[in-house]
């Protein structure tokens, strides 16, 4: 039986069991999957809960990368894409490409210092799962949640 340890007024998501955990090199962070049932379109129970909140933990950790405004500007990407498909879903084909960019920028923000390996490869995870627009909708979603959380274990950027 898993035992967490908490903080007063802590959110408590459970974690993962082993078995849904990253495999090499990324074992203590669980594995980021979309969906439960791809076909009935119905989201992983855990994604927004669970494993945002081990993610924004796990990235939260490093103070000297992963600063929120950082992070922030790779948020405020996905919701810019997300605003120009809101009523236009129709060109989420041309706008794929444009998102899917997203992983060279984090590679550039890696290159630089600013971010860790656990960030790129959280983004990298979702965006090789991203082929539709209910794909991005689910990942903008996840990372809203995990902004959040964040935001919780880091308060402030010194």
């Amino acid at each position: 039986m898993n035992k967490q340890h908490q903080r007063p007024n802590q959110p408590n998501p459970q974690r993962p069991s082993s078995e849904t955990r990253q495999g090499s090199g990324h074992s203590d962070l669980p594995k980021i999957e979309f969906w439960a049932d791809r076909e009935r379109k119905i989201v992983n129970p855990d994604l927004f809960v669970s494993i945002a909140y081990t993610y924004s933990e796990k990235i939260s950790e490093d103070k000297k990368a992963n600063k929120r405004s950082q992070l922030r500007k790779f948020y405020d990407e996905v919701i810019h894409y997300y605003d120009l498909l809101k009523g236009n879903k129709e060109i989420f084909p041309q706008l794929l490409p444009y998102i899917k960019l997203l992983r060279a920028k984090v590679y550039y923000s890696l290159g630089r210092g600013h971010i860790t390996d656990h960030f790129k490869n959280m983004i990298e995870n979702c965006l090789n799962q991203i082929q539709t627009y209910e794909d991005f909708e689910v990942f903008k979603n996840f990372f809203e949640a995990f902004m959040g959380y964040y935001r919780y274990h880091r308060p402030k950027d010194e």
